[in-house]
């Protein structure tokens, strides 16, 4: 493949079957923030990204399979007398070369947009974490990639711009596209690695299920062929400069970026397919939210996603609960079902309420001391609550007995 072009119908075929994949996994998405959302018109700011994304990612595979069935300006220097003495063939690769900058910018704005969702994803997970200043520092890198690789294509590498399709060209720069590559490689490869790198070690440390985080970790390790895509784009372009090979890896660098953005949102979708239970094992227990074993009191769940709970008998009450005479007995009831119901909240309605697992920041994850916090101050309200019964009711015995 390396000193050939690919044949129209091999592109044909990839971009067909990469792309009915990507369009699945891209519904899935839309379909995961609607649950997650509870309407289409409550979607997130990159959803709409993602979208405009997917559009320019199809007009890609499209323009790939235009440019395929013509050829460019770039061609063997011994060709050029023959190809000049053809009109037909002349016209036809002027076409083909206008059509690459097509390619070229519409596979630089789909890879572009595709790390715009995954910053504004990764933004949201690290809000009230030190990464959160690595994701901004990135996202600043990644802009000034943008307008770096943009102004030296119009711009610097190839003056005047109609070079890009002219027969023949002065500036073979207009025509192997190599110093284009090059600041594109750069930009596109560091910034892909340290996008992988930054939200590993926090699902590592998060306080996740390990079935969870290997399948959180497997869908980003996806990014790793992203990479390695981008680096054999790059090396057919430099070490086949007379074919279009670089060409079929666009289509799969794209493709799996694309994949990869998009999975990341499909926890509500899942959950809906297969049910809540299937994604809340308590691992602490070795039981399922739900299973009547768990309704012990005083259990606790040490779910990433769950609260502490103690429940209680409903025959038992509070031997002090009549003990406020001057308050009004609508406003005491309220007051205390206010106060008891994150004690007897079921871990399973609080799954419920975290639908997002990307809108959950990663310090709640992490934080498995403030877990610990909160379980010893409700036990503490308990044991105070009880004393406090225990000292009304010993001064009610001694108030009745004979002196």
């Amino acid at each position: 493949m390396g000193n050939e072009s690919p044949t129209p119908n091999q592109l044909f075929t990839e971009a067909i079957v990469f792309w009915a994949i990507g369009f699945v996994i891209y519904v899935g998405r839309i379909v995961a923030r609607i649950i997650a959302n509870g309407s289409y018109k409550r979607l997130f700011v990159d959803d709409y990204v993602m979208t405009a994304t997917f559009a320019i990612y199809t007009t890609l595979l499209v323009l790939i399979q235009i440019s395929a069935r013509y050829a460019t300006n770039l061609m063997d220097p011994n060709d050029y007398h023959t190809v000049l003495a053809d009109p037909k063939q002349v016209s036809d690769r002027i076409y083909g070369s206008k059509i690459v900058i097509g390619v070229e910018q519409c596979m630089l704005v789909s890879t572009w947009g595709v790390k715009t969702c995954m910053l504004m994803l990764y933004w949201r997970m690290t809000q009230n974490l030190k990464s959160n200043l690595y994701i901004k520092i990135l996202a600043i890198y990644v802009a000034v990639g943008f307008v770096v690789i943009m102004v030296t294509y119009y711009a610097v590498y190839c003056r005047p711009f109609s070079q890009y399709w002219a027969m023949p060209v002065d500036n073979m720069q207009c025509a192997t596209y190599q110093y284009y590559s090059i600041t594109q490689a750069v930009f596109n490869i560091s910034s892909d690695a340290v996008m992988f790198a930054i939200p590993i070690p926090l699902l590592i440390k998060a306080q996740l299920k390990r079935r969870r985080k290997v399948v959180l970790i497997g869908v980003m390790s996806l990014g790793l062929f992203t990479i390695i895509a981008a680096i054999l784009n790059k090396y057919f372009n430099f070490a086949s400069p007379f074919t279009t090979t670089y060409q079929i890896w666009y289509i799969r660098e794209a493709s799996t970026a694309i994949y990869v953005a998009n999975l990341m949102c499909w926890w509500p979708l899942l959950r809906k397919l297969f049910g809540l239970k299937a994604f809340q094992y308590n691992s602490n227990r070795g039981q399922r939210p739900g299973n009547p074993n768990n309704q012990n009191s005083g259990s606790y769940s040490d779910n990433s996603q769950s609260r502490p709970s103690v429940t209680f008998p409903r025959s038992w009450k509070p031997p002090c609960r009549r003990g406020n005479k001057s308050s009004p007995p609508g406003k005491y009831r309220g007051a205390q079902r206010s106060s008891t119901e994150p004690i007897n909240r079921p871990d399973t309605q609080f799954m419920n309420d975290m639908h997002r697992i990307e809108a959950v920041p990663l310090d709640v994850w992490t934080k498995k001391e403030d877990l610990k916090t909160d379980t010893s101050i409700t036990q503490n309200s308990l044991n105070s609550l009880e004393k406090q019964c225990d000292v009304q009711l010993d001064g009610k015995q001694h108030a009745r007995s004979p002196h």
